[in-house]
């Protein structure tokens, strides 16, 4: 049994979840499995997937594509998951090396984590390399990353410096499923992810923190200390739908009987979950 399961969550764009890959392949912390949870990537990402040999168990669940179902195949993937620990990132994310080990460490029963991320414009994204996610670029903060900072190529920057944490640690935010942590069985305790979110916006993670909070668990932060820069991509759709119910689920959650109360395959009333491909 893996001491954590990494569930990232994927959507074609194969490049940059090579990369995501790589760097986890070099992170300090080393006793956990992936699995990519799949909302509908074409054929060439399972082979790429199949001819990868990392030094941890690499699975993927996969669903059909029919719009942007994210909370489905998170939930999915968490129902094949083997460890008590469960870490969530994204494939357009690059994790520092200690990454993981961060959220390992600082994992408390009742509480789940969350950081931020450093973002990357478009044409710098574009021309990451395998060879910089492995000497350390992302890491933390290097020359290379200041100066593009300061040219405006990246943005959120202060995200990769340590230090901060001990100023600005403590200060509020809202969560972010692509640096987010907690033991399974809190988070099952709501049921998971609530499946009716089906526009992207960031609303499903605003709820399933809203609702964690409402059943008694806490939110700590390991900004600062988490770190892992997004890659720049278009983005489609609005923010508009995801937030507006996010809104209307909000005013009925008051309690923990409330929070479990959504759609979910862990929900009585769902269906079989797909078989995942190994």
């Amino acid at each position: 049994m893996p001491g954590a399961s990494v569930i990232i969550g994927a959507y074609d764009s194969l490049r940059y979840l090579k990369l995501c890959i790589l760097a986890l392949e070099r992170q300090t912390f080393r006793d956990f499995e992936v699995i990519i949870a799949d909302d509908g990537s074409g054929p060439e990402v399972g082979a790429w997937l199949k001819s990868r040999k990392p030094f941890f168990q690499l699975r993927r669940v996969w669903q059909e594509k029919r719009g942007f179902r994210k909370c489905r195949i998170l939930n999915r993937a968490l129902m094949e998951s083997r460890a008590e620990y469960v870490v969530f990132i994204d494939a357009d994310c690059i994790a520092a090396r200690d990454f993981i080990e961060v959220h390992w460490r600082n994992r408390r029963r009742g509480e789940f984590l969350g950081g931020r991320r450093v973002m990357m414009g478009i044409p710098v994204s574009e021309r990451v390399t395998a060879e910089m996610v492995d000497t350390g670029y992302f890491d933390g903060p290097t020359f290379w990353g200041l100066c593009h900072a300061l040219k405006g190529d990246i943005r959120c920057y202060e995200e990769a410096l340590r230090p901060l944490y001990r100023l600005r640690g403590d200060s509020p935010f809202s969560l972010l499923g692509c640096n987010f942590s907690i033991h399974k069985n809190d988070l099952l305790s709501v049921n998971g992810f609530d499946e009716e979110y089906e526009h992207r916006g960031g609303g499903e993670d605003t709820d399933v923190s809203h609702r964690l909070k409402k059943a008694g668990c806490a939110m700590r932060s390991v900004r600062y200390l988490a770190i892992q820069f997004h890659l720049g991509h278009e983005k489609s759709g609005s923010k508009d739908v995801s937030e507006a119910m996010f809104r209307v689920k909000k005013a009925g959650i008051r309690d923990a009987a409330d929070a479990k109360r959504i759609k979910s395959v862990f929900s009585p009333a769902a269906g079989p979950a797909p078989r995942a491909h190994r």
